[in-house]
């Protein structure tokens, strides 16, 4: 555990530093003058920033060597540089208050400084709370089956040659190529002697941490005055997500999985993007809200390049899009399009030198000819079988069954836990679509009826329930983009807690509306409460079960050892093969994990029958081989 921690704050460290230069940067740019104002600059979304940055850089590095050793001491030297040169950014945005600043109400009676004092003292402990246990699970838990298939061996592959040339061809899912890898391999420090794996505990502390911060800034704030009826957010509903993920996750979050990652990455995304809409609200700030969201979108798009399933979020770039297009900010537009490409360039050249594919598996998009390239049937197949898979069918050959052909098998087979979460996750799309439908119903009789329609879209009301539609819109597509394409609830755990807890804070937040805005705030949580047990009585069944095996697991296990240093990866039973000059492993029974020790492996010793090299190096990689 203590090891583990000394590697978060090595992450939060970097990630802060470089994460709060290029927003200050990219903030510069955009407004065409040095900003000023640069304590308005969100410290999470600074985290999230220098994450999706150094996530790139680990990208770009593995194209020339191993990301290791030479990849930290440059960004060790970069964020010194960064403190020298920068440091009244850094120093700036690192003061930047928790607690939201005190209106004059407060200032003049001493209620705040009670309810500041009680409210810092519960946040230190929760917090605190919240680190242990993160700690003890991303230290003692167990791996994920798929870490032993091919996680572990990517990171291994990362970590010591970068990329490997038609590398899909020793086993196809390493060419399942995700950036997250990459930034696993560059904070993995096994030129320290062992290779870890701490990055979606990280991301599992840091998002639950930012969460909590949230409501006891909406607590402190409880009686302010606003279009946010007095403390009651929508955001508040988004708030409990990142603790519901992680007693699903937890006895696995110390597996370096990609369905970790995106999805702690996607509810941080989502919570930001609401906090957004009602800090426009109630500060009438559009465009640097604009410049919030368009910051957001990109983070959306890079996020493909860590799994290819989150393209639909990316939708979310119309609205900022728009108003940037209309603002006619071309410089703007210009910084985040670029900001965008350069996060997610890496990415796709790896797919390409990975499998010959500019994005893998999809054989559809097909633009390169090259000796290494994996055959579109062979990309295809797997393609396939990501999706039976995700059905529990798990035969391609009935791939193009209909829905009401698999649906009755995916039900049966996900476990009574998980049919819980997808009752509560039908129950909250049938409500945001009801929000929708009657949005835009409202909407359109508004224009037809009104002559003033122009004037009561613009009220604070109206404007701050078309952008909950408009979000609420882009989260129901990506759920139906999930559940027709590849849905298993891994996949989709970010949509399936989201959707409900958003729908039911929107009907909260309408709800209150309409009795009056100026109830007292107890009543309105409980108004919210009471909504939100509604809305989500059946993920709380689906929660006590996965809450009930974390129990048990840590009764079980205890620390086993790894108070100090994190569990290493198993060791697994394996057979050495030399093949045209290189030793290469396989596990003893085909398919079964062969984790990352034993290493270059494979999961089936008769694919180097198939394979040759390219070359002399390992760099130069492998193909198919070449009939004489």
């Amino acid at each position: 555990m203590v090891s583990v921690i000394l590697n978060w704050s090595y992450i939060l460290v970097t990630s802060f530093i470089i994460g709060s230069f290029v927003l200050n940067k990219i903030r510069t740019i955009t407004r065409n003058k040095v900003n000023t104002d640069i304590k308005t600059i969100n410290a999470g979304s600074c985290i999230v920033c220098g994450i999706c940055v150094l996530t790139a850089y680990a990208g770009y590095f593995s194209l020339i060597t191993g990301v290791g050793l030479a990849a930290n001491i440059l960004l060790v030297t970069a964020c010194i540089l960064i403190i020298v040169f920068e440091r009244s950014t850094v120093r700036n945005i690192l003061c930047n208050p928790l607690m939201p600043a005190k209106d004059e109400h407060e200032k003049n009676t001493g209620e705040r400084k009670v309810r500041l004092r009680v409210s810092v003292m519960v946040h230190t402990v929760l917090a605190v709370l919240i680190i242990i246990v993160c700690a003890y699970f991303t230290s003692c838990g167990r791996f994920a089956y798929d870490t032993g298939t091919y996680h572990a061996q990517s990171i291994h592959w990362i970590e010591s040659f970068g990329v490997v040339k038609g590398l899909a061809h020793m086993q196809t899912r390493l060419g399942f190529n995700s950036s997250y890898f990459c930034l696993c391999a560059l904070y993995s420090m096994h030129f320290l002697g062992r290779s870890m794996h701490t990055v979606s505990g990280f991301l599992a502390a840091f998002v639950m941490l930012y969460a909590l911060n949230g409501w006891f800034g909406h607590f402190v704030k409880s009686e302010g005055s606003g279009i946010m009826n007095k403390g009651l957010r929508v955001s508040d509903f988004l708030y409990p997500a990142p603790f519901i993920y992680f007693i699903i996750t937890a006895v696995e979050i110390i597996s370096p999985s990609t369905d970790h990652g995106v999805i702690w990455l996607i509810i941080w995304l989502c919570i930001r993007w609401v906090e957004m809409i009602e800090e426009e609200a109630e500060n009438g700030t559009a465009y640097k809200a604009m410049e919030g969201y368009a910051l957001l979108c990109v983070m959306a798009v890079f996020l493909v390049s860590v799994k290819l399933s989150v393209g639909v979020l990316a939708l979310l770039v119309i609205k900022p899009a728009v108003a940037l297009i209309r603002e006619k900010k071309i410089r703007a537009i210009a910084a985040y399009i670029i900001m965008g490409l350069i996060l997610i360039l890496p990415y796709f050249v790896r797919n390409i030198i990975i499998s010959g594919w500019l994005v893998y598996p999809m054989p559809s998009v097909d633009l390169f000819s090259v000796d290494w390239k994996v055959p579109a049937e062979g990309a295809r197949h797997e393609a396939d079988e990501i999706v039976v898979w995700a059905r529990y069918t798990k035969d391609t050959a009935l791939i193009d069954q209909k829905i009401n052909e698999w649906f009755p098998v995916w039900w049966s087979e996900q476990g009574a836990a998980n049919r819980y979460l997808s009752k509560t996750s039908f129950a909250g799309a049938a409500i945001m679509a009801g929000i929708i439908v009657t949005g835009g119903v409202y909407g359109l009789w508004l224009r037809l009826t009104s002559k003033k329609a122009g004037q009561v879209y613009e009220t604070e009301g109206m404007s701050l329930y078309w952008n909950y539609v408009y979000f609420g819109a882009i989260l129901l597509v990506s759920y139906g983009f999930f559940m027709l394409s590849a849905p298993s609830n891994r996949f989709g755990y970010g949509y399936i807690l989201l959707l409900p807890l958003f729908s039911a804070g929107v009907i909260t937040f309408l709800f209150a509306d309409l009795i009056k805005r100026n109830i007292k705030v107890i009543h309105k949580w409980c108004i919210g409460l009471a909504m939100l047990i509604f809305v989500c009585f059946d993920m709380l069944k689906g929660i006590y079960m996965f809450a009930s095996d974390d129990a048990h697991y840590f009764l079980d296990t205890g620390i086993e050892g790894a108070l100090i240093v994190q569990k290493d990866y198993p060791q697994a039973r394996s057979v050495r093969r030399e093949w045209e000059g290189i030793t290469i492993y396989y596990p003893e029974t085909d398919g079964e994990q062969i984790w990352y020790h034993d290493f270059p492996a494979i999961l089936y010793g008769s694919n180097l029958d198939g394979i040759e090299r390219r070359g002399n190096k390992i760099r130069d990689g492998f193909r198919l081989k070449q009939s004489d």
